[in-house]
């Protein structure tokens, strides 16, 4: 995988290195809203409280665009998200995600090469990194329907439980297709993972489907765009030998998580939105302290430039 990765990057960077730029673009936007939570919770520290809270919920973001060519392009974006609440200040998150994005058009295709980077701070201080590189190809199978696969290498580090550190492999596929003009657009999804941890007992092999569907449309001279969407995943969590008794295996418990979503946006003009969202969550596991189920909303002002 990681030779693969570097020679599409030395293609792209030749194709890229040759070109000449035709047009650069960015773009960038704000937000500022109210959150509320029925169950305060942190999975990857298998962390649950019983206990809600609310409070605010601040997004800036900014992406930059380079159109090289006709066929050639490079992405970059950086994006931070921060969860302050009211009453528990040791499940205020704080995200910070970069990626960058490069693209070629190759018979009538789109290969590409693509990194995204995060790190995770709860109460200030950071206890997860993440990084992931992907491979993914990209076709339009009807003028209406756009397929696109892609092969992913993972690596997650955290500053305290060390024991959790991993590395993991993927591959996904997701299915557009559009709908009067694209103002309706349809998506599904499929996934498959698996990831090796330094203790054993993290070890797992997964799988999840998504689907998501959108429209835009105009009410009252106000632009708007509705969106619902249903996700889930799946993880066997691998037995692995029991120091104290060799002959015994052991494993963590498995879990099943259904996640659904709605959103509306409301634009009052090209600079100025009304967005709302709604998550439930129901979480299934063997063990009685991760089967759960949260329910998340959230009501903010977003400013687009």
């Amino acid at each position: 995988m990681k030779y693969i990765l570097s020679s599409l990057a030395c293609a792209i960077s030749m194709q890229l290195s040759a070109a000449t730029s035709e047009e650069v673009s960015v773009k960038g936007e704000v937000s500022l809203g109210i959150i509320s939570n029925s169950a305060l919770s942190v999975d990857e520290l298998d962390e649950v409280s019983s206990q809600g809270d609310s409070g605010l919920e601040k997004t800036a973001a900014v992406t930059g665009l380079w159109k090289i060519n006709d066929k050639a392009k490079l992405a970059a974006s950086y994006r931070y998200n921060e969860q302050d609440y009211q009453e528990f200040d040791a499940f205020d998150l704080a995200l910070h995600q970069i990626s960058v994005d490069a693209s070629y058009q190759w018979r009538k295709k789109d290969l590409g090469l693509r990194y995204d980077g995060a790190k995770a701070k709860l109460d200030g201080e950071t206890f997860l990194t993440f990084q992931q590189a992907s491979i993914y190809l990209g076709t339009f199978l009807q003028p209406q329907t756009f397929l696109r696969t892609s092969a992913k290498v993972k690596s997650k580090k955290f500053a305290v439980m060390s024991n959790r550190n991993a590395d993991a492999y993927g591959a996904s596929a997701e299915l557009f297709h559009f709908i009067n003009d694209g103002q309706i657009m349809f998506m599904l999804g499929v996934s498959a993972d698996k990831e090796t941890a330094t203790d054993a007992q993290f070890n797992y092999s997964g799988y999840g489907a998504n689907i998501k569907l959108s429209r835009k449309f105009e009410l009252f001279g106000l632009a708007q765009k509705a969106a619902i969407g249903w996700r889930f995943q799946s993880k066997d969590f691998q037995a692995y030998s029991n120091d104290d008794m060799p002959s015994q295996l052991e494993s963590k418990a498995d879990e099943h998580r259904n996640i659904f979503q709605a959103q509306w946006q409301l634009e009052f003009n090209k600079h100025l939105a009304l967005v709302s969202k709604l998550e439930y969550g129901d979480y299934r596991s063997q063990l009685d302290s991760q089967t759960y189920s949260q329910t998340t909303s959230s009501l903010s002002i977003k400013a687009q430039f």
